[in-house]
């Protein structure tokens, strides 16, 4: 049987697509191209390069980006029956035009919504299909529906030391994050609340981190803790892979994402929705003392990486 040959192109996604990419390689019978974006790095010879660069951009010529896609171009061998690409705004339409004609099926993932990038819109025509997990996009453009996906489900049963453990980046969601933490904190909840940035930050109950906190070390803060929070970004309705570590982990999760009562895993044992501006901590101590509903495994199955990886790639 001749093997199946595909390419995924994608920048920094903390780890999550290399799930995504070693179900695809188990399969025994795919080929596949794991193109990294955020590692093509270009550095200029010399100083004149780099000034001649500043020169020739202003008529649309770009060194830096041409060598980007060269190397990108570089790296498929021959044409794929597959190229799967997230963040497809990120790439110039030169190369998306270069990339089309080296696949038999030209995909992109839409790993945020059109109102935070534009581009997206105006780049749709060059694909084959158009996956994406906000309902608002899906409706008004016609994408095909997908979520994230729970990459795994061990877990190690530890001591609880934290009752809420969160981590996010340093965004428009500080102020919110702040808040919540304070009130959280003073109502004598043992938080652990991670802010990644590459400055060191100040804010009296966040940990900060100038270091991106890997999916190895976030697993060790979630067996030791009771419950995860989820605070979502106000451009984002879909889900995020805090839902879904929460479900393959088997841990409470308390989020600001109304959109978790809509699918079928949901559970007012194990998921609470709440207001950010209004919160209450009476009923997360109520919710926090709730015994956890265990979801059926078929359920779970529907969520997996490899029920994700089968409906993108038709396997």
């Amino acid at each position: 049987m001749t093997s199946k040959k595909i390419t995924l192109i994608y920048p920094f996604a903390y780890g999550y697509i290399d799930f995504v990419v070693q179900e695809l390689q188990s399969g025994g019978n795919i080929t596949v191209t794991d193109i990294k974006t955020d590692t093509i790095k270009y550095k200029y010879p010399n100083v004149g390069v780099k000034i001649w660069n500043g020169v020739t951009k202003l008529f649309g010529h770009n060194i830096k980006k041409k060598y980007f896609s060269r190397q990108i171009l570089q790296q498929i061998k021959e044409k794929q029956d597959i190229i799967f690409i997230i963040r497809p705004d990120l790439l110039e339409d030169s190369l998306l035009s270069e990339l089309k004609k080296n696949t038999d099926s030209f995909i992109a993932y839409y790993y945020d919504s059109c109102k935070k990038y534009p581009r997206q819109i105006e780049i749709i025509h060059f694909f084959d299909e158009v996956y994406s997990y906000e309902k608002e996009d899906i409706r008004q453009y016609h994408f095909i529906e997908t979520s994230n996906f729970i990459y795994d489900q061990t877990i190690e049963p530890q001591p609880i030391q934290y009752d809420i453990f969160n981590v996010s980046s340093y965004d428009s969601r500080i102020d919110e994050i702040d808040r919540v933490s304070k009130i959280l904190s003073e109502a004598e909840f043992r938080i652990y609340f991670v802010l990644f940035w590459f400055e060191k930050l100040v804010y009296p109950y966040l940990h900060s981190i100038t270091e991106y906190l890997s999916l190895s070390e976030t697993k060790k803060i979630i067996s030791c803790s009771k419950a995860m929070m989820d605070i979502q970004r106000k451009d984002q309705s879909g889900l995020s892979f805090r839902t879904f570590e929460s479900l393959g982990y088997r841990k409470k999760l308390i989020t600001t994402n109304a959109a978790v009562k809509d699918y079928d895993f949901y559970h007012p044992n194990n998921m609470l929705v709440v207001d950010s501006d209004h919160l209450e901590p009476d009923e997360i101590k109520r919710f926090l003392e709730l015994e956890y509903s265990e979801i059926p495994q078929d359920i779970l199955n529907k969520y997996t990486v490899k029920s994700f990886t089968e409906k993108i790639f038709k396997l």
